[in-house]
């Protein structure tokens, strides 16, 4: 795994400048526009055989509606793998609300106790959050993966797929995400200091560097043992062959 690549790469292409103003224009538009930077991402990490940074596409509106198709998939898996998230976190939230109120009610005027309820339950409530994300983390990649190659959402969802690719790469999955994390708070801080507006361009590098470790631990996949993922002919800019008569 190269992390620092999945930065600096973006900058070997001979329009990098005009790709992260675009790019950072079209993050603009509400929701639409960071799965159209997805789609884009998508067409030059798995739409072409040539895997140079330095022919990586560049950015065109002109593409607009092929992005945005080719974004979606990935876009509404990851979409229902945090709502399902929810699901689980908001009544646990609630369950563990109910006995930490009853500990406080019976603790009654005692200063003591309810100073302790009023630490353990903030702390055991950011434990489960972390746990939750961690957890929605490894999940989203594969099936990220999946939805992106396949171009489709429904089989994106293929469990003996999900439990063979965590079963291999689950390590280089847990510190990509930490990468990608601490990448996102110093370039949206930074970028921040350009009076904010930057933080708008600052997003292209981070899906950028996103896309770039999904794509290594694919390969990484592969190179353990894991079975192929079929491409989408979706993904192709060419026209399907024609079978010889």
């Amino acid at each position: 795994m190269n992390y620092i690549a999945s930065i600096t790469d973006f900058f070997k292409s001979p329009k990098w400048m005009m790709n992260l103003l675009l790019g950072g224009v079209c993050v603009l538009i509400p929701l639409i526009g960071p799965i159209v930077v997805l789609g884009w991402l998508i067409t030059g990490f798995w739409g072409r055989q040539d895997e140079s940074f330095e022919t990586f596409p560049d950015f065109d509106f002109s593409n607009f509606g092929k992005y945005l198709e080719r974004g979606l998939w990935p876009f509404l898996v990851l979409f229902a793998v945090s709502m399902a998230g929810s699901v689980v976190i908001v009544p646990v939230i609630w369950i563990m609300m109910i006995p930490m109120m009853l500990i406080g009610a019976a603790s009654g005027g005692e200063r003591e106790a309810g100073a302790c309820v009023a630490i353990i339950f903030p702390l055991l409530m950011a434990v489960i959050c972390i746990l939750v994300a961690i957890v929605l983390l490894m999940l989203m990649v594969p099936l990220k993966i999946r939805a992106t190659i396949l171009q489709d959402f429904g089989k994106a969802f293929d469990f003996g797929f999900l439990k063979r690719f965590l079963a291999l790469t689950w390590k280089e999955i847990l510190v990509s995400s930490l990468f990608i994390f601490a990448a996102s708070v110093i370039l949206t801080l930074g970028g921040m200091l350009v009076f904010c507006v930057g933080m708008y361009f600052a997003s292209v590098l981070i899906y950028f560097s996103w896309t770039h470790l999904n794509k290594q631990l694919y390969r990484l996949y592969l190179s353990r043992g894991g079975a192929v993922i079929p491409l989408s002919p979706k993904l192709s800019d060419l026209p399907p062959a024609v079978p010889p008569v």
